[in-house]
């Protein structure tokens, strides 16, 4: 068993630890971009929703979740009938 990570970043090159910064440093912008990209996503799909249903209009199969959330009722779309 080793010392830990740090002792196990210590016996390596100095540029074999500055690319695995690197690496984390991408992985990490890639995860910040991605939840930047699924926020903006989900927000203009409620905002589609919501102009949709003020507009008496039914949405898509993928948004019918999100009008129901909206509504606060767990209702079909369009309501139950």
């Amino acid at each position: 068993m080793t010392g830990g990570v740090q002792a196990d970043l210590r016996r390596l090159p100095w540029w074999a630890t500055g690319l695995l910064a690197l690496l984390a440093v991408m992985v990490l912008t890639l995860r910040a971009v991605g939840l930047l990209v699924a926020v903006v996503v989900t927000t203009a799909e409620r905002l589609d929703v919501a102009a949709a249903t003020t507009a008496g209009i039914s949405p898509l199969g993928a948004s019918t979740w999100l009008v129901s959330t909206a509504a606060s009722d767990w209702t079909r779309p369009g309501g139950d009938l």
